[in-house]
């Protein structure tokens, strides 16, 4: 059974949240774990700054041979990650009900 550890992202990814979200999700990664889950579902907007954090904490699982997954993503922000073509390089799983 792979180790799956999960983090609740916050309301709004942006320049203001980005550092501590940054911080944490590092300091999680330092456990290595199979899977991390990045959760969505309270999110309602990310911006660039948000977009790079996910980059980097994707880079970072890649390198022992860990999975980020992004669940419960909304339609919205699914758009974003569209347009980033962040699908290319993480798992993600959109919400069923927006």
């Amino acid at each position: 059974m792979p180790n799956t550890q999960r983090f609740k992202m916050p309301e709004r990814l942006d320049f203001v949240s980005s550092p501590d979200t940054e911080m944490r999700l590092t300091k999680m990664l330092s456990s290595e774990p199979d899977v991390l889950e990045c959760d969505f579902s309270e999110t309602t907007y990310v911006s660039s700054a948000g977009l790079r954090i996910l980059l980097l904490v994707a880079k970072k699982i890649s390198v022992y041979g860990g999975t980020l997954r992004l669940v419960n993503v909304t339609k919205y922000v699914q758009r974003a990650f569209q347009v980033a073509n962040l699908g290319s390089i993480v798992d993600i799983e959109t919400t069923a009900t927006d």
